[in-house]
């Protein structure tokens, strides 16, 4: 009886000395009986999980078909237009026939002309705004439209009042505004043909004689003047313009004898306040002392030491003049 219970303590130890977590290893001495007592114990089998039934599936309902999108049709790609430049604005000119005015001639000449110069300001108001050299071509491309209408007014006042006195500043306006052109060249014809006794000639001179006018046979016109005007201060501007003009120095001299010998005392716009004797001197004496070639004329004054000198004390050596001014 006690072998039996060593035998199975014996058995007991062995199996505890075993794999716990290997519920299936058996020991050589294990009996039957042992060994399914552990496999149909509950506890080691698990029982199988039940299953839930799923939920049936609802059947995907077939979307609508979509229509297809047709291709639009394919636009021509247009070319970009060139760029124009814009066009600059010209002074806006209203071409209307003359109205019937009970103005005098003088009062519709006087008024034409004060249009051309307020519009001619306003040219030169619109190019002053304008960069660089653009500004000046656009003021000399339309000022001539503004004197052309200006002079076809003129002209038109003119005719229509044959004889009338104050036709003479339209015709002189004409000549000095439009010079080169052929409505300025037959106004210079006119002037020397109907109005060479005219005393406001001599306006006409000091512009021949600084030669702003491109007109031609200058010097004939002037002479025309010396011989025909009945007016000594027509004929004496008109001899001190000849004298500004020829370029042979001898006549120039006797020119300008004959100016002091004969208009001496007389004054016009071109001496500048002074007489035809002061100018003339004036003339004399450039051309004979500050021309190229001629000796200078003799100067004195001190030099930076306070020592006198005079200019003639250094003839023959190369002498340098500093002339300067605090104006």
């Amino acid at each position: 009886m006690q072998m039996r219970w060593l035998l199975v303590l014996g058995c007991l130890l062995i199996t505890a000395c075993s794999n716990p977590g290997d519920e299936t290893s058996q020991t050589p001495n294990s009996t039957p009986a042992q060994v399914a007592s552990k496999v149909e114990s509950p506890e080691a089998t698990p029982a199988p999980e039940e299953k839930k039934p799923e939920a049936p599936k609802e059947e995907a309902k077939p979307e609508p078909k979509q229509e297809e999108a047709k291709p639009e049709p394919k636009q021509e790609e247009t070319k970009p237009e060139p760029k124009q430049e814009e066009a600059k604005p010209e002074p806006k000119q209203e071409e209307t026939e003359p109205e019937v005015t009970d103005a005098t001639p003088a009062e519709q000449i006087k008024t034409i002309i004060a249009d051309y110069t307020k519009a001619s300001r306003s040219l030169m108001t619109e190019a002053r705004k304008m960069p660089g050299n653009e500004g000046r071509d656009y003021y000399y491309a339309n000022l001539p439209k503004l004197q052309k209408q200006c002079g076809a007014d003129l002209d038109a006042v003119v005719s229509a009042n044959e004889n009338d006195p104050a036709n003479f500043d339209a015709i002189m306006w004409i000549t000095m505004n439009m010079a080169g052109s052929d409505a300025g060249t037959k106004a210079m014809d006119t002037l020397f043909e109907k109005y060479i006794d005219n005393e406001k000639m001599a306006n006409l001179c000091g512009i021949l004689a600084q030669g702003r006018m491109p007109v031609k046979n200058a010097d004939a016109k002037l002479e025309q003047l010396i011989e025909e005007s009945p007016h000594e201060a027509v004929r004496a501007s008109a001899t001190m313009a000849l004298a500004k003009t020829v370029k042979d120095e001898t006549r120039a001299e006797k020119l300008y004898e004959s100016l002091i010998a004969n208009y001496g005392d007389l004054t016009s716009p071109m001496t500048r306040g002074k007489t035809f004797k002061e100018a003339a001197d004036n003339a004399l004496f450039q051309m004979k002392y500050l021309s190229i070639g001629k000796i200078a004329p003799d100067i004195e004054g001190e030099d930076l030491d306070g020592v006198a000198f005079k200019l003639s004390d250094y003839r023959g050596k190369v002498v340098v003049l500093d002339f300067w001014g605090d104006w």
